[in-house]
């Protein structure tokens, strides 16, 4: 009985429970904008319904714009309800995504520190930290000599113009 996972297995766990809980957090957003569009055909039905009363049951222009402005102050209204559902919905799953991305990274950090800190099965392999640390070094010391390399060439174009401005400079003046 193996009571100890594999590194590679643990990584594999952490990365499709990520990808399930992102698709899990999809279709729950999906559900939220499908209630709210729901919501929008339903205003819009009610608005349709309540302009053919007012126009089977008006008897004259002035009956009919005031049977209107109540439709229509319906409609805002419901439209307003709607934007701020809306609103509280998106800031809502803002910070769920949020949480959500910040779980997942801390658990993959963890994963990848477990598998990390014990030995790798792959001959020649180093640790992450460990690969960082010399891929710095190695940067570092690239760009010194890069520095370097650039330091020394100025070095010796500032003498070279140092040279021809004095030769130059002999010739000019004579």
């Amino acid at each position: 009985m193996v009571t100890a996972s594999q590194p590679s297995f643990d990584a594999y766990r952490a990365n499709t429970a990520a990808a399930l809980r992102l698709l899990a957090g999809q279709q729950h957003w999906r559900e939220q904008i499908l209630k709210l569009e729901q919501r929008r055909i339903e205003r819009d039905r009610e608005a349709l319904e309540g302009m053919l009363e007012t126009l089977r049951t008006a008897r004259d222009w002035t009956d009919f714009t005031i049977a209107m402005q109540s439709v229509w102050r319906d409609y805002l209204g419901a439209s307003a309800a709607l934007w701020q559902d809306g609103v509280a919905a998106a800031m809502q799953d803002a910070g769920t995504w949020t949480d959500t991305a910040r779980d997942l990274a801390q658990h993959w950090q963890d994963t990848c520190a477990g598998a990390q800190s014990g030995k790798s099965s792959v001959p020649g392999a180093m640790p992450m930290r460990e690969w960082m640390n010399a891929f710095e070094r190695a940067m570092n010391g690239e760009a010194n000599g890069a520095a370097n390399g650039a330091a020394h060439a100025g070095k010796a174009s500032r003498a070279g113009h140092a040279q021809g401005a004095g030769e130059g400079g002999g010739q000019r003046g004579r």
